[in-house]
C-alpha cells in the first residue's frame, strides 16, 4: 500500500495550526484574565452548548448546522432569531454560498458573504447583542471570530400624517417607530452630503438605539459635542422613549416648562437642522427632539413656514391672544369679582354679583368646579374610541354645561369664561407646552383668590424671573426678548416675508447665519398688443 506524502503533510499542517490557534487562545486567555470569560475561543460545538443552554431555549432563535466544503469534515453553525431576521436573505445571501465555497474563513465578508453589513465579533455580549437583534451569526471551524451579519428584517406602519401637529398646508408626512426609515427621511428632504448622524446605543437589558442628526459645517461642534456627551451619561436598565431621554439630558429637569422640543413631522425637524440644531431620533418612537428650544419655538410650526407671510403672521398673533386669554381670563375674573371689585365698572359689577346672588358656591369655587369637570371631559375623550370620544365629549361638555347652570350650581358667565380658556390653551401647537400652561392658570386661580390682581402680578413676575434664568443647551429661553435680538424679531410674534429673513436665527449659534443671498431678478419686457394680421 503506497504512503501518501501530501496528504500526511495536509494533516500535520491542519495539526500545526490548530496547535497555534489553541496557543493563541490560551495567551488571550493569560492576558485578559476575567475578560476572557467573555471572548469568544474558536470552539463550535462549546459555542452551540452555550447558546442552546441559555438562548436557544426559545423556540424562535433556531441553530443550523452545515456542511461546508471549505472546513470538511467539521461543520459550520449558523444562529439566527425566527422573525427578527429575514429568512429569505438567510437562505439565499448565507446558506447558498456557504455550500459552495472553498475560501478560508477569514475571507468571507469579502468573498462568500453577499449582504451589505459584515463585520467580525470577538466578545460574546457583542454577539448576543447582535442576536438578539436580529442579525445572524456564522461560526465557522478554527477561527477566533465570529461573523455577524445584517439580516434584520424591519416591520414598520406606514407614513402616515401627523395626528398631533395638524397643518392645512405644507408636507403631511410623519415620522414612524423605525431609526433606519427616520433617517432615510430626512435624507430625502436634506441632499447634503453634510448631513450626519452619530448613533448611541442606550439601555443595559434592553437596547435602544439613538441617533443625533446635524449638518457638518453648520451646526456649532461645541452643540453636537454637548448633546453626544449628555446621551453618553444616560444609564438606564430599560427601553427609552423619547420623553424618557428628553427628562434625562435637558437643562431644568424639574421645570414644569420643556426645554427640547418633541415633533413628528419630518419637515420642521428638516427645518430646525437648517437652523443649525441638532436633532435627535429614537429607535421606537415616532417623536424627534430638537434642541436647543427656547419658548418661542414651540410656536413655530410647519406650516408658518408654507403659509403666506401676512396669513403666518396673523395666526402668531392669534396664538399669543389664546395664550393671554387661557392664562389670564379665569384668574382676572376670579380677582375682579371676588376681591378687588372696586376696579370693576358698578354696572357690570352688578350685572355679574346679580347672577351670583342665589347660588351657593363663590366664583373661585365655581372655577375650580368648572375646570375639574372639563378636564375629566378631555380624559375621556381620550380613553375611548375616536368615533365615540368625540361624540362623548361634544354631548358631555354641552349637557353637562346647560344642567349645572339649570340646576343652580354655577352662573352662566363661568361656563363661557372656562369654555373660552379650554379652546384658548389648544392655540398652542405644541401639546407637551399646553400641560404646562394649565398649571400655571390652576396657580393663578388660586393666587388671584387670595391676593387678587396684586398675586397675579406677583406670581407673573415670578414666573418671568424664572424662564428668564433658564436655558436649553446653553441657549437662554427666552431669547429673543432676554438677551435682547432685534434681527430674530423678524421671526418670532411676525414672520417676515422671504426677502427679508436672510439670515438665520442666532439662538442656536451657527457656523454660517446665512439663510439665503439676494439675487438679481430680470425685468419682464413691455408685452404689447399685436393686431392680427388681415389675410
Amino acid at each position: 500500500m503506497a504512503y501518501d506524502d501530501s496528504a500526511a503533510l495536509k494533516d500535520i499542517q491542519a495539526l500545526v495550526k490548530n496547535l497555534l490557534q489553541t496557543l493563541e487562545a490560551w495567551i488571550a486567555l493569560q492576558q485578559d484574565g476575567p475578560l476572557a470569560l467573555t471572548r469568544y475561543t474558536p470552539d463550535v460545538p462549546a459555542a452551540y452548548n452555550r447558546l442552546k443552554s441559555g438562548f436557544g431555549t426559545s423556540p424562535d432563535v433556531l441553530l443550523r448546522w452545515l456542511q461546508v466544503p471549505a472546513c470538511a469534515p467539521d461543520k459550520v453553525l449558523l444562529a439566527s432569531i425566527d422573525g427578527l431576521s429575514d429568512t429569505q436573505m438567510v437562505d439565499q445571501d448565507i446558506v447558498a454560498p456557504l455550500l459552495q465555497t472553498h475560501a478560508d474563513p477569514a475571507s468571507w465578508g469579502e468573498t462568500t458573504l453577499t449582504p451589505g453589513h459584515i463585520h467580525a465579533e470577538t466578545s460574546w455580549d457583542t454577539i448576543i447583542q447582535a442576536l438578539a437583534a436580529g442579525n445572524t451569526l456564522v461560526f465557522a471551524p478554527h477561527f477566533p471570530k465570529v461573523w455577524v451579519v445584517d439580516t434584520v428584517t424591519y416591520r414598520q406602519r406606514a407614513i402616515t400624517r401627523p395626528q398631533t401637529e395638524i397643518s392645512v398646508r405644507g408636507p403631511e408626512d410623519a415620522f414612524n417607530e423605525v431609526l433606519l426609515t427616520q433617517m432615510n427621511q430626512i435624507r430625502q428632504r436634506i441632499l447634503d452630503p453634510s448631513l450626519r448622524f452619530h448613533q448611541i446605543v442606550l439601555g443595559e437589558r434592553q437596547h435602544t438605539a439613538v441617533a443625533v442628526a446635524y449638518l457638518d459645517g453648520l451646526t456649532n461642534p461645541a452643540l453636537v459635542e454637548t448633546g453626544i456627551a449628555r446621551l453618553d451619561q444616560v444609564k438606564i436598565g430599560g427601553r427609552a422613549n423619547a420623553t424618557m431621554i428628553a427628562g434625562l439630558i435637558r437643562d431644568h429637569p424639574r421645570s414644569i416648562f420643556p426645554t427640547i422640543r418633541p415633533t413628528e413631522r419630518v419637515d420642521v425637524a428638516c427645518w430646525r437642522l437648517l437652523e443649525g440644531k441638532i436633532v435627535i431620533l429614537v429607535d421606537g418612537d415616532p417623536f424627534v427632539l430638537i434642541a436647543p428650544a427656547p419658548l418661542a419655538d414651540f410656536y413655530r410650526t410647519g406650516m408658518d413656514y408654507s403659509d403666506v407671510w401676512y396669513d403666518s403672521s396673523f395666526v402668531r398673533i392669534i396664538r399669543l391672544a389664546g395664550w393671554l386669554l387661557g392664562v389670564y381670563f379665569p384668574s382676572l375674573y376670579i380677582a375682579l369679582t371676588q376681591v378687588n371689585t372696586n376696579l370693576v365698572p358698578a354696572a357690570l359689577l352688578e350685572i355679574t354679583l346679580g347672577s351670583h346672588a342665589a347660588l351657593p358656591f363663590s366664583p373661585f369655587e365655581e372655577a375650580i368646579l368648572m375646570v375639574l369637570i372639563i378636564e375629566v371631559l378631555r380624559e375621556a375623550s381620550l380613553r375611548l374610541p375616536k368615533p365615540m370620544g368625540t361624540t362623548i365629549g361634544i354631548i358631555g361638555a354641552i349637557v353637562v354645561g346647560t344642567a349645572v347652570v339649570q340646576a343652580g350650581f354655577v352662573s352662566p358667565q363661568i361656563i363661557v369664561i372656562i369654555t373660552l380658556t379650554a379652546l384658548s390653551f389648544y392655540t398652542g401647537p405644541v401639546y407637551d407646552l399646553t400641560g404646562s400652561w394649565r398649571l400655571i392658570n390652576m396657580a393663578l386661580l388660586f393666587t388671584s383668590a387670595i391676593l387678587g390682581v396684586f398675586g397675579i402680578v406677583l406670581l407673573t413676575m415670578a414666573l418671568v424671573g424664572s424662564l428668564t434664568q433658564m436655558t436649553s443647551f446653553g441657549v437662554p429661553y427666552v431669547v429673543p426678548y432676554a438677551p435682547l435680538r432685534i434681527k430674530d424679531f423678524k421671526d418670532y410674534l411676525v414672520r417676515a416675508p422671504w426677502v427679508d429673513l436672510r439670515q438665520r436665527l442666532n439662538s442656536s449659534r451657527p457656523l454660517d447665519v446665512t439663510r439665503s443671498r439676494p439675487g438679481t431678478v430680470p425685468e419682464v419686457p413691455h408685452l404689447r398688443k399685436t393686431q392680427k394680421e388681415s389675410p
